[in-house]
């Protein structure tokens, strides 16, 4: 399957990863990763662009997402029963998602995308329930450039080599990496505010001599 995949990217480039993440997010049994992996290669191999590939990996990534959760929007309750579908929604990951869901809202969505085995299930849950698509598109869209530029840039600076840590693991060191990013900027902003306060407080005496 891997070499079919690198057959058809090598031969039809952006449509093809496109197309590919969009089978592989309504259950077609391939690797995002390697699909991803594989479009940075074939840039780094052919001299294609880094950037349109980047931009297909992320519209193929969000049109998948937003397939399964159509999937359950459209399903609704019956999404519990369907005798497919209810595999993913075991008892266990329905009552750890509602609560993530409960915890988190929208930003559960977000989360979702790094936690192996729960992507699918999350996002069938939050159609199912009802999660307005607007929200659910909000956190997805921002989630989805993690693997669209991370996974694509590794495949394009390291190629086949990146695959094992990918496999192993490399979507906790992606979602790592993204929220110590967030962390940092959060206590940057967070630091302006204060200084921009401390600048009022100072100036407003000033201002009322």
């Amino acid at each position: 399957m891997e070499e079919q995949v690198a057959l058809w990217i090598a031969g039809f480039s952006y449509p093809a990863v496109f197309l590919l993440l969009l089978l592989c997010g309504v259950g077609a049994p391939l690797s995002e990763e390697l699909i991803i992996i594989t479009g940075g290669l074939v840039v780094a191999r052919s001299g294609a662009s880094l950037s349109v590939m980047v931009l297909a990996a992320y519209l193929g990534v969000v049109a998948g997402d937003s397939a399964l959760y159509r999937i359950g929007r459209s399903l609704g309750p019956r999404v519990f029963s369907h005798p497919k579908l209810s595999k993913m929604l075991t008892p266990a990951r329905i009552e750890f998602l509602q609560k993530l869901y409960a915890r988190r809202g929208a930003v559960a969505v977000f989360l979702a995308r790094f936690l192996p085995g729960l992507r699918a299930p999350a996002f069938l849950l939050a159609g199912a329930t009802g999660l307005p698509y607007r929200r659910f598109l909000l956190a997805d869209a921002a989630a989805a450039w993690v693997p669209a530029l991370g996974v694509t840039w590794l495949g394009f600076r390291f190629g086949p080599q990146v695959l094992a840590d990918v496999q192993g693991g490399l979507r906790w060191l992606l979602l790592a990496a993204v929220t110590v990013a967030v962390g940092v900027l959060g206590v940057r902003w967070g630091r302006r505010r204060a200084a921009v306060r401390a600048t009022r407080v100072v100036q407003a005496p000033e201002g009322e001599t």
